[in-house]
């Protein structure tokens, strides 16, 4: 059984990355071919990977995920965030938000939804994709494209508080659909408190491990062992949010912070750790793709394909809409400002992991809020990969 899931892995990563350069042929983002060859290969079409590498799928998701959020802490510095720090708060909160509630609502009129129950398929959709936004982001940092005005680390930090806020307000929803079957009473402001709680949290905890690694850094001499214990260190963080399931511990968030500290304490070494990361998101990528397309079940959303594309059209029209409030007050020009609600469109990290979360506990419309989730991957994720980098050099200045 080992030996066939090493096998299987070896192939998934090869033929990923074929189809990933196929589609660069095309000049398409290599992660659109990567997910549908994990579609085509997976139990929606093919089913040729073998059970043992699905239930370990996961975690390898997970290391790649890692690798890609340090990698983008590592990329900014403190006077990114001094430049940046306002418009990434607001992008955390308000484009998430408003669009869960845009869709809670258009849920109660299209799908005879309650409203709790359009609340829960709103924030599964509401949060951006960590996994398309941020290697894009990480990307044009590295070409230095919008480096002048910090925009793509601006979208770095937002997106990674984004999901805070879309899966709080998500679990918020679950909690008062299951007290109001069972008669007992919920507090929504206590749940909602839980996200300001999470982010100060992931701060603090992100300050002060980066702290003690400057100091375990002094004793260690090699860059090498270095680079393996502060990854190791944020796979534990990942680790801990996955085991025990903490609703004020973001692991995501976390990581990105430990990223941004770490370089502001130790400049030289954190440059050296961040190339040492690049070489595992390289092959990481290749799996966390892969296998996000694996989860994606197209079948479900014939039914409600129709309805489904309203919702999402309105829903992210809003979105945008909060995106650009986000932006009011910034020296951007409006090229700019709607490269940022490009890059803001794309889901299919959460809405892989999440969709079937409402079916499996036994929510009424659990099928409905699974189809039009994976819609929203479908749609959204090619969408918002092809549009950043079509107009990344277009609406973006490129610094020499």
């Amino acid at each position: 059984m080992v030996l066939i899931i090493i096998i299987g892995l070896i192939l998934i990563g090869i033929l990923s990355n074929y189809f990933g350069k196929l589609f660069e042929k095309f000049k398409l983002p290599s992660l659109i071919g990567m997910i549908i060859f994990g579609m085509i290969v997976g139990p929606s079409f093919l089913n040729f990977v073998p059970k043992g590498i699905l239930n370990i799928s996961p975690y390898v998701k997970d290391i790649a995920l890692v690798a890609v959020l340090f990698i983008g802490g590592l990329g900014i510095s403190l006077n990114d965030m001094k430049k940046i720090g306002r418009p990434a708060v607001l992008l955390s909160v308000v484009p998430a938000t408003i669009e869960g509630f845009t869709i809670a609502i258009l849920s109660m009129v299209f799908l005879d939804f309650s409203f709790i129950q359009g609340g829960i398929l709103g924030f599964i959709i509401a949060a951006v994709s960590p996994a398309v936004l941020i290697p894009s982001m990480v990307e044009l940092i590295e070409r230095k494209i919008g480096e002048k005005k910090g925009i793509p680390k601006m979208l770095l930090v937002g997106a990674s508080a984004d999901d805070t806020v879309a899966i709080t307000f998500f679990t918020t929803f679950m909690s008062l659909y299951f007290s109001k079957m069972s008669g007992e009473k919920t507090s929504v402001l206590s749940e909602l408190l839980i996200i300001p709680i999470s982010i100060i949290l992931s701060i603090i905890i992100g300050f002060l491990i980066s702290l003690t690694t400057k100091y375990i850094f002094k004793i260690l001499k090699s860059n090498i062992l270095k680079a393996l214990l502060c990854f190791f260190i944020c796979l534990g963080m990942r680790w801990v949010e996955n085991s025990f399931h903490i609703e004020i511990f973001n692991s995501l968030l976390i990581i990105m912070v430990y990223g941004f500290f770490l370089r502001t304490f130790t400049e030289e070494i954190s440059k050296d750790i961040q190339n040492k990361m690049n070489v595992i998101w390289k092959y990481g990528k290749l799996y966390l793709f892969a296998f996000v397309g694996m989860a994606i079940n197209p079948f479900l959303v014939g039914k409600y394909f129709l309805v489904g594309i309203i919702i999402l059209i309105i829903s992210l029209t809003f979105r945008s809409f909060g995106v650009i409030l986000s932006l009011i007050g910034t020296d951007l020009t409006l090229k700019e400002k709607l490269f940022c609600v490009i890059a803001y469109l794309p889901k299919a990290t959460v809405q892989s992991a999440k969709a079937g979360i409402p079916l499996q506990a036994g929510v009424l419309y659990g099928d409905i809020m699974q189809a039009i989730s994976i819609l929203s991957v479908l749609i959204t994720a090619p969408i918002g990969a092809i549009g950043i980098k079509l107009t990344s050099t277009k609406f973006l200045s490129i610094d020499s």
